[in-house]
């Protein structure tokens, strides 16, 4: 029964091996709010200069708090009567891969959970994101 049980299990084990190195796991990031804080005072008015510095601000924090030491990153684009200003923080757990994909998700989750809110503060599990057009 010995032989006869390597000779089934051997190339099953083998077969899984090749198939777990082949195909690597992606990092989940789950979209649970934990959180979110939306202003009350109105939406952003869509094409205006504060809807593009706020997308702006949202695009540096998933591009540059990944790489950050303590997975932290604050940031502001524009200037005038419309400034935006954003903050992103994850987990120290996670890995740069899936801090970066929970704030991708987060991004564009955010106009959605507060419904392009003036300021919004959004929190998953593995992350978070702020953004305001005061300074904060």
């Amino acid at each position: 029964m010995g032989n006869r049980f390597r000779f089934y299990v051997l190339p099953f084990a083998v077969i899984f091996l090749i198939f777990c190195t082949a195909f690597p796991a992606v990092a989940a990031t789950s979209t649970i709010v934990v959180s979110a804080t939306c202003d009350p005072r109105g939406m952003i008015p869509e094409g205006s200069p504060f809807w593009g510095h706020v997308g702006f601000v949202l695009e540096q924090l998933v591009e540059n708090t990944p790489y950050t030491p303590n997975y932290s990153f604050k940031t502001r684009v524009g200037g005038g009567d419309s400034p935006a200003f954003g903050e992103a923080y994850c987990r120290p757990f996670c890995s740069p891969d899936s801090c970066q994909a929970c704030l991708r998700q987060l991004s564009s989750g955010i106009w959605r959970i507060c419904n392009s809110a003036l300021g919004a503060r959004v929190e998953y599990p593995e992350c978070w994101m702020h953004y305001e057009c005061y300074s904060f």
